[in-house]
């Protein structure tokens, strides 16, 4: 679960030429940060992108320690998901140690840099995640100075479903809301994350796909779900929610230690490119929670 939480989703500086010069508050966050001038708030994720660049600042806040994260960011780790480590350095920041980290990433016939500066404690831990074309390289000293204008408050308000783009009801189910993290909402029966219970993850696409098979593409994502490989689809179905229209499926999966697992997955689809993506997984009482899995997929509605 803590890898899934890593790659699942990737204090004050000084003011720069070319920032905005104001801290702005990123929804779903405790966070406020300067970002670059030429950036807004972006609608899909916690951060900020600029459509002319196609680069973007992404904050995810993991309720994992922040030695165990930093600890997981290894060349090998990072090459399993198709990124290249280039730089790992320890920097003083606010009075303590944290880290940034500079990678690179095939996407799309494009190469993309990502500046990541990784702080916390060990109840949590924060990823200011800077992404940009290496085509767009020149922007790289005003994405660093905007990572690091970062202000991490404890007091500020970060109702995840504020954040989201999104509802859905969980009422009369055992679901618990969590956290909002990569577009994302997160959902377990007993309230944690990592658990071995059963999860709910409810979601929009970071950026556009476009795409003439949507049915082959849902199977796709399924295989990309962690140990999705091991998935075997036992029903998939067209399905309408909320005027969209995308698949359901149902498969058969594994869990880390082998053991069956329910997977259900649907992805609602528009007409621009971006899509919604419901992800329940349980180890037991299959029945129960696949009942309950299509119910809250039914209650699925774009703000």
């Amino acid at each position: 679960m803590k890898k899934r939480l890593l790659f699942a989703f990737l204090f004050l500086g000084q003011i720069a030429f070319g920032q905005t010069e104001k801290l702005i508050k990123v929804s779903g966050t405790k966070c406020r940060l300067i970002p670059p001038s030429g950036f807004v708030t972006a609608t899909n994720f916690s951060g900020f992108q600029n459509a002319e660049t196609g680069a973007s600042i992404m904050i995810n806040e993991l309720p994992a320690p922040y030695q165990s994260i930093v600890n997981g960011f290894t060349a090998d780790a990072l090459k399993s998901r198709g990124m290249t480590l280039i730089k790992k350095q320890t920097i003083d920041f606010n009075g303590s140690k944290a880290v940034m980290f500079n990678i690179t990433q095939p996407a799309n016939g494009k190469t993309y840099i990502k500046q990541m500066l990784v702080f916390g404690d060990t109840k949590g831990t924060v990823l200011v995640n800077g992404i940009y074309p290496e085509a767009s390289k020149e922007i790289e000293v005003k994405i660093k100075e905007a990572i690091l204008s970062t202000v991490y408050n404890n007091a500020q308000n970060d109702n995840p479903l504020d954040a989201a783009t999104f509802t859905i009801d969980t009422d009369d189910t055992d679901f618990k809301l969590i956290k909002y993290m990569s577009g994302s909402l997160l959902y377990s029966t007993d309230g944690q994350i990592p658990t071995e219970k059963p999860t709910l993850i409810v979601g929009n696409s970071v950026a556009k796909v476009l795409t003439q098979n949507r049915k082959k593409y849902s199977e796709e994502r399924l295989r990309k779900l962690p140990r999705g490989e091991q998935n075997i689809i036992k029903e998939i179905k067209e399905i309408t929610i909320d005027n969209l229209k995308g698949y359901e499926i149902i498969a058969d999966g594994k869990t880390k230690n082998d053991k069956p697992e329910l997977v259900y997955q649907v992805m609602l689809f528009n007409d621009n490119g971006d899509y919604y993506i419901i992800v329940g997984q349980s180890k037991d009482d299959f029945v129960k929670y696949l009942e309950s899995f299509k119910k809250i997929a039914k209650t699925f509605k774009r703000k």
